[in-house]
């Protein structure tokens, strides 16, 4: 498990959804930071720099400081950190190669600052080989259900087969759902619609992986809305759900979600974690992940 952090409120966050993630999966939680050369300097730098020393020494002091309060408060829990020298998403995607999860707070102060706002964004979810999960809102509650936005596109079975395994993980309902008009649903099976669709989603896709989980419950709904983003964000509200999971495109109702408008729009107003899972080729996922790391704290 890999957690990006800079430091920000937000990363704080997100290393707490990590360090809970990670005893859910059994693995060791690594804290990473992407260390840049520095565009503004003393006295102005971030806050992290409490005592007057340079951005580096002060960063990894505030990482070392962060590993012994996750330790303190989860002694079951192997935790280390790197500092690694570069760019934020050249950073993150290399040192999430072997991760099962690679965890990000949707807002940051320095070496992540505005990462799910532009380019580094798009980089990160073109090519982390892993699901990516932007930690928004307060932490779920405990039987949160699991909302997966499918529209029957190759991606989007990658993403159900994810979000079904999600689901076990956590013991909770999965939603199926899908951005189109408004449809009656029902429990284990797809709702009337598009018949073309349904039959792709149903070959290929979401009902394929749910025979393969047994054990979870779910159910579809089709969500209308005036965009798939809107739709999904009032959708996951509506549902109170713990977690929201889409695939990187699509062919129809989610095109496009990671690297357009409706992916920074579904990262920035939904109301839960939103977990973004690459397509198949992309996504040679280990199914245990080390305790050990590349490296030293």
């Amino acid at each position: 498990m890999v957690v990006g952090f800079d430091g920000s409120a937000h990363a704080l966050s997100a290393v707490g959804y990590g360090a809970r993630e990670a005893l859910r999966r059994g693995c060791g939680l690594r804290v990473v930071h992407a260390f840049g050369r520095p565009v503004i300097l003393p006295p102005f730098h971030a806050p992290y720099d409490e005592h007057g020393q340079g951005p580096r020494a002060a960063m990894l002091d505030l990482l070392a400081r962060t590993a012994q309060q996750l330790r303190a408060g989860h002694p079951q829990l192997a935790v280390t950190t790197r500092l690694i020298d570069g760019s934020p998403g050249a950073v993150l995607i290399e040192a999430a190669r072997e991760a099962q999860l690679l965890v990000l707070g949707h807002r940051g102060l320095g070496g992540f600052a505005g990462l799910l706002l532009g380019s580094v964004a798009a980089q990160v979810a073109a090519h982390a080989r892993g699901p990516v999960v932007v930690v928004r809102g307060d932490p779920p509650p405990e039987g949160a259900p699991v909302v997966l936005g499918t529209d029957g596109s190759p991606a989007a079975n990658r993403a159900a087969e994810v979000a079904f395994a999600e689901a076990q993980l956590r013991d909770v309902e999965l939603i199926l759902a899908h951005h189109g008009p408004a449809g009656k649903s029902s429990a284990g099976a797809m709702v009337t619609g598009n018949p073309d669709f349904w039959a792709a989603a149903g070959d290929a896709g979401a009902l394929g992986a749910g025979a393969r989980y047994p054990d979870v419950k779910y159910r579809t709904e089709v969500v209308p809305g005036d965009s798939a983003a809107s739709a999904l964000i009032v959708f996951a509200r509506r549902t109170s759900a713990g977690l929201l999971v889409v695939g990187p495109r699509g062919l129809g109702g989610f095109r496009g979600l990671v690297m357009g408008s409706t992916s920074r729009n579904l990262i920035e107003h939904a109301a839960c974690p939103v977990m973004v899972v690459p397509a198949a080729r992309d996504a040679e996922r280990r199914q245990t992940c080390s305790a050990t790391p590349n490296g030293a704290d």
